[in-house]
C-alpha cells in the first residue's frame, strides 16, 4: 500500500518532503522533521520533539516504527536507514503488511554497510516478516561453518525465554536439525504431541502451528527459518509460497554477508602477517572479534597452549574443555553447561581448519545478549578464512605459535617472549629492562664494559658502575635465557634467530623497496611506513645512546614517505598522497617538499 507521506531526513533530522497527502498539511522546507510533523503520542502527548524512530536509527537499526496521531488520524510512521540520512514513511494505521522483497532489499543494503549490525538488523527483518504473515513468533538458525551446528542467532516474538530453552542443534536434531538435514520444508498444527519438537516450554505455553523452512543456495544449507503461532486453525499455505518467493534471497543476503565477514575476518589479520608481526596478526583478530560480537572480553587459545586475549576475561584452563572436541559449551545460554564457568557467563566456540580443531575462542559478556547466542554464527563466520593463517599445520620440527622473541621499538616499546607480555617487573630489576633497550640499540656491535657503564651511569665510580652492570646482565640473562653473550671485555646482544624485531623488519621492507618501482615499490613502501609508529623507543626520549639509530629510521621514514606521495600522485592515489605528506610533516614539520606538495594536492 502506498503511504500517505513520504520524508527524506539529513543526519541531523531536517526533512524534505519527497510525497504527501495534502490532508496531512505537511508544507515547508528546511525544518527539522519534529517541527514539520508535530505528531502525537496515543495519550495525545508530543511524540515527535523525543521520536523514538529517529532514535532507534541512530543507534544502529536499520527499520524503526511507532504509531502516532496526526491531526487526529491514527498513523504508523516507519523509517529506514539511508546512506546519509533516513527515510520515513506515514501509513494508515491498519495498512496492508510491508512488501516482504523491499524489506529484504533495505536490510541486505544495511547490513553491507554495516556488518556488526547483523543479528539485531535480522531481528527487525523477522519482525517485518512474522507481522506479514500473522504469526506469534520468528526465528533464524544459522549454521556454522563446518556445518555442524545450528545456532540460534535471531528472535522476534511473544515468549522469548521460552524459545531460548535450547538455542544450539545439531543436524538431524529438533525440528530444525531434521529439515537442515532433509534439506525440506517441515510444518505442523499440533506441536504439542510432536516429539521430534524439543524444546518442552513451548509446548506448554500452547503453540500449536509450527513453520520451519530451509535457507539453501547452490553453495549448500546457510540456516533455517521458523515461524510459530498458537492458532491451530492457521493456514501454513500462504506463509510457505511466501517463503518459497523470498527464501532464495534471503539465503544469498546471508551467505553474502557471512561470506564478507571471513574475508574482513582475513584482512583484519593480513597486513600484520605480511609483515612479520604474527601475535599483533592475533590481537587484531581478536579486537575484531570483540567489536562483532560486541563482548566485554575474547579469549583465544591455540592447541599448543598459546592464549591471547582482549578485554576483561576470567581465568580458565582450558585443558578439558569440551569445545577441544568440537562441542559448543556455555554457561546461562541454553548451552552445555562450561566445567570452569564459576557463574560467569560465556560460549565457548570450537575454530576449525583442515577438519579439526586447531584453537577455540571464548566470549564473555557482562550482559548476555538474547539469544546468549547471537554473537556466535557471526563469529565463527568471520574466524572461517582467518583461523589456517593463524593456526598453520605444525611439522615436528616445527615451533609452534609466535616467533620465540616479538620486539616493537618503534613507538612504544614493547617486548614478548614465547607469546608471553614482559613488562620492567618481568627482569626483577627495572634496570635490566633499560640495558636490554641499550643493547638492542647496537644489536649488531660488540661493547665494551667501560663504554657501557660510561653511557648508563657515568655519575656512579667504576667499580659500582661494573657491579651494575653484572647485577643488570644476571637479571636480563634469567628473564631472556641466553640473550647476552660475554667475549673478555665485550657484551654481545645474542638474538635468537626466530625472532621479530619491527625496526628490523622496517629497514628490511625498506631496501627491498629501493630496488623496486611503480606499483610494487608502492606497496612495500606502504607495509614498511605501517611499522614505523613513532620514532625508536619513543617511550624513552631523552635516551641519548638512541640517538644516532632513531635519526636514521627516521630519516628512512622521512624519505620513504615523500617517495610514496610521489608514487600516490603518479598511480592516482591521492587521498593516500596527502595522508603520506602529513604524516611527513608530523615527523618534521618544516620539511619545504612535504608542505609544498600537500598545499598543492590541498588546492
Amino acid at each position: 500500500m502506498k503511504p500517505l507521506a513520504r520524508l527524506r531526513l539529513d543526519p541531523k533530522g531536517v526533512a524534505t518532503v519527497l510525497e504527501a497527502d495534502p490532508s496531512l498539511g505537511l508544507e515547508g522546507g528546511g525544518l527539522p522533521c519534529a517541527l514539520l510533523v508535530q505528531g502525537q503520542d496515543p495519550f495525545g502527548r508530543p511524540l515527535c520533539p523525543r521520536c523514538p524512530v529517529q532514535r532507534e536509527l541512530r543507534r544502529g537499526a536499520y527499520r524503526a516504527s511507532t504509531p502516532l496521531l496526526l491531526k487526529g488520524r491514527r498513523l504508523r510512521c516507519l523509517g529506514y536507514r539511508e546512506e546519509g540520512g533516513f527515510l520515513v514513511e506515514l501509513h494508515p494505521e491498519r495498512a496492508e503488511p510491508s512488501d516482504l522483497l523491499l524489506e529484504l532489499s533495505r536490510l541486505t543494503q544495511h547490513l553491507l554497510q554495516s556488518p556488526e549490525n547483523f543479528p539485531s538488523a535480522l531481528e527487525e527483518f523477522l519482525k517485518a516478516l512474522r507481522l506479514a504473515l500473522g504469526m506469534e513468533a520468528a526465528e533464524l538458525f544459522l549454521i556454522d561453518p563446518e556445518g555442524h551446528h545450528l545456532i540460534l542467532t535471531a528472535y522476534e516474538g511473544l515468549h522469548r525465554e521460552a524459545f531460548l530453552e535450547r538455542p544450539w542443534f545439531q543436524l538431524g536434531e529438533g525440528y530444525p536439525g531434521i529439515v537442515a538435514l532433509k534439506r525440506e520444508p517441515l510444518f505442523t498444527h499440533a506441536l504439542g504431541e510432536d516429539p521430534r519438537y524439543l524444546r518442552q516450554k513451548v509446548k506448554q505455553l500452547g503453540y500449536q502451528t509450527y513453520i520451519c523452512y530451509p535457507l539453501e543456495l547452490p553453495q549448500g544449507l546457510i540456516g533455517v527459518l521458523n515461524l510459530a503461532s498458537r492458532d491451530p486453525n492457521l493456514d501454513h499455505q500462504e506463509p510457505l509460497e511466501t517463503l518459497s518467493r523470498i527464501g532464495p534471497l534471503f539465503a544469498s543476503t546471508l551467505y553474502t554477508l557471512l561470506t564478507r565477514l571471513g574475508e574482513v575476518g582475513l584482512q583484519a589479520l593480513h597486513q600484520h602477517l605480511y609483515r612479520g608481526e604474527v601475535s599483533e596478526a592475533r590481537l587484531a583478530f581478536l579486537r575484531e572479534i570483540r567489536r562483532l560480537s560486541q563482548a566485554t572480553g575474547v579469549r583465544v587459545v591455540a592447541r599448543s597452549g598459546e592464549r591471547w586475549e582482549a578485554g576483561l576475561v576470567p581465568p580458565c584452563e582450558m585443558q578439558n574443555c569440551p569445545a577441544w572436541k568440537g562441542e559448543v559449551v556455555g554457561y546461562k545460554n541454553g548451552l552445555p553447561p562450561c566445567p570452569e564457568a564459576h557463574g560467569r557467563p560465556r560460549t565457548c566456540l570450537p575454530l576449525w581448519a583442515r577438519g579439526e580443531v586447531v584453537a577455540m575462542v571464548t566470549l564473555f559478556h557482562a550482559r548476555p545478549p538474547k539469544p546468549a547466542t547471537r554473537p556466535a554464527a557471526p563469529t565463527l563466520w568471520f574466524s572461517r578464512l582467518a583461523t589456517p593463517f593463524l593456526f598453520p599445520p605444525l611439522h615436528p620440527q616445527e615451533k609452534p605459535g609466535s616467533p620465540e622473541l616479538e620486539i616493537y621499538a618503534l613507538g612504544q616499546f614493547r617486548l614478548r617472549y614465547r607469546g608471553k607480555e614482559l613488562t620492567p617487573k618481568s627482569f626483577g630489576r627495572a634496570g635490566a629492562y633499560q640495558l636490554f633497550k641499550y643493547l638492542l640499540a647496537n644489536k649488531d656491535r660488540a661493547l665494551y664494559v667501560e663504554d657501557i657503564c660510561e653511557t648508563l651511569w657515568p655519575d656512579l665510580p667504576p667499580a659500582k658502575a661494573r657491579q651494575e652492570l653484572y647485577t643488570l646482565v644476571y637479571h636480563l640473562r634469567k628473564t631472556l635465557p641466553g640473550i647476552v653473550e660475554r667475549e673478555g671485555e665485550y657484551y654481545r646482544l645474542k638474538l635468537p634467530e626466530d625472532r621479530f624485531l619491527d625496526f628490523e623488519r622496517f629497514e628490511e621492507l625498506m631496501r627491498k623497496a629501493d630496488l623496486e618501482d611503480g606499483l610494487s615499490a608502492f606497496k612495500t613502501l606502504r607495509q614498511a611506513l605501517d611499522l614505523y609508529k613513532g620514532p625508536l623507543f619513543g617511550d624513552d626520549p631523552y635516551g641519548e645512546w638512541a640517538e644516532a639509530e632513531r635519526n636514521y629510521l627516521q630519516d628512512r621514514a622521512l624519505a620513504g614517505l615523500l617517495r610514496l606521495g610521489e608514487l600516490a600522485e603518479a598511480l592516482g592515489y591521492l587521498e593516500v598522497a596527502k595522508e603520506a605528506y602529513a604524516r611527513a610533516l608530523k615527523l618534521e614539520p618544516f620539511l619545504e617538499e612535504a608542505q609544498r606538495r600537500l598545499s598543492f594536492l590541498k588546492g
